[in-house]
C-alpha cells in the first residue's frame, strides 16, 4: 500500500500511463511495461466504477502503484476508488477551499477528513491488514487537487495549505483554456507557463507534491526541469498509436 509513496520519497520523477480504456487484460498488460505508475481517468476517459474496481485489481499484481481521476464533483467516488485499492486520487476542478475542504472529507480518515471504513476489498488487493491499511491510508494514498481554472489559480496556495491535500495536479490543457478565453488549448505555452513553473514553487514550500499532464516527450523533459515528482503520459490512443506507428515505420518495405 506504500508503493506510491516509496516511488515519490526516492526523490525520481514518476512517469504514469493516462488510461481510459476499460479492458482489465490491457490494463495488467500496461502495468507491465517500464511505466512507474499507471492513472485511470473517469473524468474524461471511459473507465466506470465497475472498470475502476476491475483495473486496479489487475493492475497491482504487477507491483504498479494506479491513481484515479474521478469525475468533476463525484467526491462519493473517492472513497470508493480507495476502498478498491488505489493509491492515490486526482480531482478535477477543485477551485476554492471549500472543495479543497470536502475532498479532503471524502478521502482521509479521522482526525483529518470522515472517510468511512470499509476496507475488506483494498486490505485484501493490497495485501495487508485492514488495521495496518486504516492506520497507513492517510499518509500512503496521496491527494491531488486539479488546478486548471483562473480561480483555482487564484486560489492556489490557499488549497495547498489545505490540511490533507497531499499536493496538486496542473492540467494545463483547461488552464490555458481558462486564462485565454480559448477553447483550443495551449498546455505549457506562453499564457500560463509562468503559472505553471510557480506550481512546484509553491507545493515544495510546503513539502506538499507538484503532479501534472504531458501531452509528449518534451512535456515531460519540462515538467522534470520544473520540478514537477509526477507526469502522466496520456492518453491510451496517443502511446498505442507512437506506438506502433514507430514499429510500422522501421519496416524497409512500407
Amino acid at each position: 500500500m506504500d508503493r506510491l509513496k516509496k516511488q515519490l520519497d526516492s526523490g525520481k520523477m514518476i512517469i504514469s500511463g493516462w488510461s481510459g480504456f476499460q479492458d482489465p487484460l490491457y490494463l495488467a498488460t500496461l502495468g507491465r511495461t517500464n511505466l512507474d505508475a499507471v492513472t485511470l481517468d473517469m473524468q474524461h476517459g471511459m473507465h466506470t466504477e465497475s472498470s475502476i474496481i476491475s483495473g486496479i485489481a489487475a493492475i497491482v499484481p504487477t507491483g504498479k502503484p494506479v491513481i484515479v481521476r474521478i469525475p468533476v464533483g463525484r467526491f462519493d467516488l473517492v472513497s470508493r476508488a480507495l476502498d478498491a485499492g488505489a493509491h492515490g486520487i486526482i480531482a478535477p476542478m477543485i477551485n476554492t477551499v471549500e472543495d479543497a475542504k470536502q475532498l479532503v472529507s471524502y478521502s482521509k480518515y479521522i482526525p483529518v477528513g470522515d472517510r468511512s471504513y470499509g476496507v475488506a476489498q483494498a486490505s485484501a488487493v493490497l495485501s495487508t491488514t485492514p488495521a495496518n491499511y486504516v492506520t497507513n491510508a492517510n499518509e500512503n494514498m496521496k491527494i491531488l487537487a486539479m488546478i486548471e481554472t483562473a480561480q483555482a489559480v487564484e486560489n492556489m496556495e490557499a488549497i495547498l495549505d489545505v490540511d490533507g491535500i497531499d499536493g496538486i495536479f496542473c492540467g494545463p490543457g483547461d488552464l490555458s483554456i481558462s486564462m485565454r478565453q480559448n477553447v483550443i488549448p495551449d498546455a505549457y505555452g506562453p499564457d500560463t507557463i509562468e503559472i505553471i513553473k510557480r506550481m512546484p514553487v509553491e507545493a515544495q514550500k510546503r513539502d506538499k507534491l507538484a503532479f501534472t499532464w504531458c501531452g509528449s516527450v518534451a512535456h515531460i523533459e519540462l515538467a522534470n526541469e520544473l520540478g514537477f515528482q509526477y507526469a502522466a503520459l496520456g492518453h491510451d490512443s496517443l502511446m498505442l498509436n507512437q506506438g506502433i506507428d514507430t514499429i510500422m515505420d522501421q519496416l524497409s518495405f512500407r
